[in-house]
């Protein structure tokens, strides 16, 4: 299995802060310097978002003349963990994680003493637990880039598209980007962000390689070669996404009682990428009963090891990550997930270290040479 960690010189995060630097607001990170130069030259900026969509997938299944593949700049990397939580909460404020404290799925907040599901807003374990409020909203809220770019550039069209889960989002990817035209046929300044759910959702349930993720891929790619036939000499498109997944095993870790005797409370952020925390004077026994079941499966870090590490970015640090973090961070460095509950199953999955997980497109699209 190969490994590839972040490189946060040529990241998604940067391609955020490419987009800041275009329209004047300072960046918080360094920018890619050749997308710079190709958005200097346009003057409505598209970045659209497609979860899951890792280099890999393209490579297996689209031909070089197809558009995705044809004009893919090049590869970068998420950040880590490769989630979605983490990785779409660093592209909308252009920081890492160690400085947003978005880190995953299920984040324990110690406050309140709820695995809360960070999209979701309820606990993982006992969805009968009552969430006082919106954990986010009282313990993560910070600006975003349409803040940002608000507060520079009050006269440009700053536009977000989502899907139905939010409020006046949209049922399909056809209707984003029937809207998203409506948008970029007009002579003015904008920044458009879209965001799509697939192919993610087709890869967990139906593995990497299968044909249903195929059929899914291709037919974004189609959407997406369609989409291109209308737009001018000064819109460029930038295609992203948050992260890659990789095939995977799950293993059922409620069955180790030598580890989860251990902990003082079940673990949390991933199944590939999860949080442990453990009760006073067991550390020895953890890590002992950890290793010997999964040496070779997982990389264990303590949380100061995993910060010093570099993988969750530098910066400011979040005034919550390290209670984020737990005691220990088990890192998947091969293909298999941890089932931390009986919810769902999985056959591809990410959060790990894998360059699958890790590798992404940068995809550039303009008719202007």
């Amino acid at each position: 299995m190969s490994i590839l960690k972040p490189n946060y010189n040529d990241s998604i995060v940067n391609v955020s802060n490419s987009i800041l630097k275009r329209f004047n607001v300072k960046n918080y990170h360094s920018t890619i310097k050749e997308l710079d130069t190709i958005l200097l030259n346009h003057k409505k900026v598209v970045l659209i978002l497609l979860d899951g969509m890792g280099a890999n997938i393209i490579n297996h299944h689209l031909q070089d003349n197809d558009f995705l593949k044809k004009n893919m700049f090049k590869t970068i990397t998420s950040v880590f963990p490769p989630t979605t939580v983490a990785a779409t909460n660093s592209v909308l404020r252009a920081k890492v994680p160690y400085e947003t404290g978005y880190v995953g799925w299920v984040q324990y907040f110690e406050q309140e003493d709820i695995h809360n599901i960070v999209f979701m807003n309820r606990d993982f374990y006992n969805d009968k637990k009552i969430v006082p409020n919106d954990l986010t909203e009282q313990y993560l809220k910070q600006p975003d880039i349409f803040d940002l770019l608000k507060e520079i550039n009050p006269e440009m069209s700053i536009n977000k598209i989502f899907p139905s889960f939010i409020e006046e989002g949209f049922e399909t990817f056809d209707e984003q980007l029937v809207h998203l035209k409506t948008i970029t046929d007009k002579n003015e300044t904008s920044f458009s962000y879209v965001y799509w759910v697939e192919p993610d959702l087709t890869e967990h349930v139906q593995g990497i390689k299968s044909e249903q993720t195929k059929n899914m891929l291709r037919s974004l790619n189609n959407s997406l070669t369609n989409y291109a036939k209308s737009l001018d000499d000064d819109t460029v498109v930038v295609v992203i996404a948050d992260h890659g997944l990789t095939d995977v095993e799950e293993i059922n870790l409620m069955d180790f009682k030598d580890i989860t005797s251990t902990l003082k409370r079940l673990p949390s952020i991933e199944p590939r990428a999860t949080a442990f925390d453990i009760k006073n004077g067991l550390e020895g026994e953890f890590k002992d009963a950890f290793n010997k079941h999964f040496s070779g499966k997982y990389q264990l870090f303590t949380k100061s090891e995993f910060k010093e590490s570099g993988l969750i970015g530098i910066g400011k640090k979040h005034p919550y990550l390290d209670s984020f973090l737990g005691d220990y961070m088990a890192l998947a460095i091969d293909k298999y997930m941890f089932k931390l509950n009986d919810h769902k199953t999985y056959k591809s999955h990410h959060a790990g270290l894998l360059k699958d997980e890790m590798e992404v497109p940068l995809v550039i699209y303009t008719k202007k040479q």
